[in-house]
């Protein structure tokens, strides 16, 4: 006789969305329990059972009722029924998008997985419209931790030939139906090659199949990134791969997970039954949910059920803040000296707590945005309760910009339909105690007009978040912009001493100067006026052309003084940087006019964001997206 547990004994959540997906799911089972009386407050109809260690509770969305809403009433009414769930398992078809770089077949198991700056599952339909063009917006949570360490032992496993998925398969072989004969032959058209009609392909021109390699064997291989979903049946195989391009490379196209990931924490597992185009049919979806069912049942095996009873809840899961970390640059180890400065923000900001706001002033390439971001990465490793977020404040627009990441990170929901300005929601959500504690940097508030006149316009202090909880840095170059920002609480950035400056180059070049150059690296030092990101600049130059420090002080001596005098406005009354600029700027007019020409077209708009439609039509989108040479000479990171 079956056995009847309670409900508080299950902590494994299982979802899918049609009935051959139920079956396959049911069939997985180790054994099946008695049902528990119904819940007046829930719709769904439950299957209970146990896979190794786990008890689990499999439901699936109402008969026609698919979708992205369909699927979290669904996940909303178990977490609600079931207490005790830990995570959950979306499990079932999906369409795959092949491409060279990954030999996706029919019947082949895509896993979520973070990557590409996204979460593992991106929602391609949702968002918003700009006079640009449609804008997608809103970030999905990444699945739980003991799932992701589960899918890593379960990877190596497969590697390994350590993989009992054709065993798992095989209990399926008794409905015909799910067996890999009845799925029939697979075939890939070209994307551009539109189906004709007729319920199956044979009238479709065979010339427009692409060949590809024959495998060894039927065994689905498993393939691991992300996951596009959306709200309708993805049957256009050019919209499939521009999507997939978009998102830096999508594996499978599903109508589910979307609605799951930020409010039911789950591993989303796609058994492959079509190409996403218009050739799709349903003979593929038996055998293909059998194997993400499959999968399922062996990813579970291999989880451990003491890491379930130490993870939490769904619902504690959901409460608890989530630490986001989100900056511009990794971290920059050859970062010398200013630890004068980083002491005192640390006193002022978090020994003290004198104040809660910030300003680090000085010079345009002083160094002031490094002194932030090291600040920044030394918060992370010390205080990992800490959020860390950083935008870009040389506009409004901009600024903007880096909100709307801000409310990715965050998981604002930002809808076509929702018309609230995202640096009011992101201003909102930062004032929730729920947001935690968290640092946020604003960089390059250099326009004192941008920060609005609070009797009539709305400016950056408008949208500023204030928080018992938060901290904020400012780097400007002006220090009228720090005092109304800060009042008297601004660091003031210095230039470096000599002999930071002389640390600074050393880490900076490839092939050190020789001791008996101790002269020579002092008077260009002081040609640069020992300011860093004049100094970086010298090294990118001296490390591409394999210059002596000597050859090179020779260039800066004899730069133009009328280009350099336009180019250093805004840097103050030192001219280094726009010095070491124009020599840089002359050698790629002297390597490719081309590259040359860019720059210049660059230089007359804001630099961040470009997007390739407005560039010149001279230069070839290939080229923008190869590789840099070896005589890229524009790499160079500030100090």
């Amino acid at each position: 006789m079956a056995r009847r547990l309670s409900l508080h004994d299950y902590t494994v959540g299982w979802v899918c969305a049609l009935s051959d997906e139920l079956t396959a799911a049911q069939q997985m089972l180790d054994e099946e329990h008695q049902d528990l009386p119904p819940n007046n407050n829930d719709s769904n109809i439950y299957t209970l059972g146990s896979i190794g260690a786990h008890n689990v509770v499999l439901a699936c969305l109402p008969a026609g009722q698919t979708g992205t809403n369909s699927a979290a009433a669904v996940a909303m009414q178990m977490k609600s029924t079931f207490p005790a769930i830990r995570f959950g398992l979306m499990v079932g078809i999906g369409g795959g998008v092949p491409r060279k770089e990954v030999d996706i077949r029919l019947g082949d198991i895509v896993v979520s997985q973070p990557g590409n700056g996204h979460g593992g599952v991106v929602q391609y339909d949702f968002g918003k419209s700009t006079p640009g063009g449609f804008e997608r917006t809103g970030f999905l949570n990444a699945p739980p931790t003991v799932l992701l360490a589960a899918v890593t032992k379960l990877r190596s496993n497969l590697d390994r030939g350590r993989s009992s998925l054709s065993a798992h398969l095989s209990r399926l072989e008794n409905i015909p139906k799910f067996g890999r004969i009845q799925a029939g032959s697979d075939v890939l058209f070209e994307a551009t090659y539109i189906h004709g009609g007729e319920n199956n392909c044979a009238s479709c021109a065979s010339v427009r199949k692409i060949s590809r390699e024959e495998r060894a064997h039927d065994t689905p291989m498993v393939h691991y990134g992300t996951i596009a979903s959306g709200n309708g049946v993805m049957r256009d195989g050019v919209e499939r791969d521009e999507i997939s391009s978009e998102f830096k490379g999508v594996l499978c196209f599903e109508m589910e997970a979307a609605g799951l990931m930020n409010n039911f924490p789950c591993l989303v597992i796609r058994g492959i039954c079509d190409y996403a185009d218009s050739h799709k049919n349903k003979r593929w979806q038996p055998y293909a949910a059998g194997t993400a069912a499959a999968y399922a049942k062996e990813l579970l095996r291999v989880i451990p059920a003491v890491d379930v009873v130490k993870t939490k809840t769904v619902d504690e899961a959901l409460l608890e803040p989530k630490r986001s970390f989100l900056l511009p640059l990794s971290r920059n180890y050859k970062f010398v000296g200013r630890s004068a400065e980083l002491d005192t923000l640390k006193q002022k900001l978090l020994v003290d707590k004198d104040c809660q706001k910030v300003s680090i002033s000085g010079l345009g390439g002083i160094g002031k945005t490094q002194v932030a971001m090291e600040f920044a990465y030394s918060i992370k490793k010390e205080y990992p309760e800490f959020s860390i977020f950083w935008v870009q404040s040389l506009s409004m627009e901009t600024f903007e910009r880096g909100c709307t990441e801000i409310a990715r990170a965050l998981g604002i929901r930002l809808g076509q339909e929702n018309n609230e300005d995202v640096k009011v929601l992101v201003q909102q959500r930062l004032c929730e105690s729920s947001a935690g504690k968290w640092l946020l940097i604003v960089d390059n508030v250099d326009d004192l007009d941008l920060l609005g006149d609070t009797n009539h316009t709305k400016g950056l202090l408008t949208f500023l978040p204030e928080s018992d909880d938060g901290l904020t840095i400012f780097t400007t170059r002006h220090g009228a912009v720090a005092q109304r920002l800060t009042g008297s609480d601004v660091i003031e950035i210095g230039k470096m001493t000599a002999q930071e400056t002389v640390d600074l180059l050393e880490k900076r070049l490839i092939r050190k100067s020789p001791s008996y150059d101790h002269d020579t690296v002092m008077i260009l030092l002081a040609e640069l006026e020992y300011l860093p990101l004049a100094v970086t600049q010298a090294a990118a130059y001296i490390n591409t052309n394999k210059s002596s420090i000597s050859e090179y002080l020779r260039l800066l001596k004899k730069t133009e003084q009328d280009a350099v005098a336009v180019m250093s406005t805004g840097f103050g009354d030192n001219k280094p940087v726009a010095k070491t600029w124009t020599v840089t700027f002359n050698k790629i007019r002297e390597y490719d006019t081309l590259a040359a020409d860019l720059l210049a077209f660059i230089s007359c708009i804001e630099w961040r964001a470009i997007p390739y439609s407005i560039l010149p039509a001279a230069y070839p989108e290939a080229r923008l997206t190869s590789p840099l040479s070896d005589q890229d000479v524009g790499k160079a990171e500030w100090p």
